[in-house]
């Protein structure tokens, strides 16, 4: 039980992992890890059954998808790190940080499932990444409006994976 509250307390460091792109844009008060993460879920908990799909493994990739950046931060495109690389580090972190846990196997292809993105769950699973990252950045032109953040906007309209998503937020917010 104790390798399990020592991991409990790492996950906690989510709440204090700052996401860098809002701070990139000088944004003040910037959301955390925790924050993104946490809606992301409820976002998949409440479209996942609406979709047809297996909301129990939508919502725990979603969870899962962000605990590396425990270890290493919060990567952004913009950084000097290729895909490929930063894929591999989050591996690595996500192995470490839940080596002493008896489900890690799973846990760690759960986080593989949505880093591939190849089948429905995965893909939606991404589709809500993006659209939980969209959602932050109208919320913060309400709150800052002398600031653009229509890179944030774009970049995730133009990467969805399927036109669930898609329609849902051209509904949403008209873009």
């Amino acid at each position: 039980m104790k390798d399990y509250i020592t991991l409990f307390k790492k996950i906690g460091e989510l709440k204090r992992i700052e996401r860098e792109g809002w701070k990139r844009a000088d944004i003040e008060d910037v959301e955390s890890v925790a924050d993104h993460t946490c809606r992301s879920a409820l976002i998949g908990l409440l479209l996942g059954k609406k979709l047809g799909l297996d909301t129990d493994r939508l919502v725990n990739m979603l969870l899962i998808h962000d605990l590396a950046e425990i270890e290493t931060g919060d990567i952004t495109p913009v950084e000097s790190v290729s895909k490929e690389e930063k894929r591999d580090m989050e591996k690595e972190a996500i192995e470490k940080l839940l080596d002493t846990i008896k489900d890690k196997e799973e846990l760690v292809e759960l986080w593989y499932e949505f880093e591939i993105g190849q089948d429905k769950e995965a893909k939606i699973a991404r589709d809500i990444d993006k659209l939980e990252m969209i959602l932050q950045a109208v919320e913060y032109e309400e709150d800052y409006p002398e600031k653009d953040l229509s890179e944030f906007m774009c970049k995730g309209v133009e990467g969805f994976e399927t036109h669930e998503i898609g329609r849902f937020l051209d509904d949403f917010i008209g873009i």
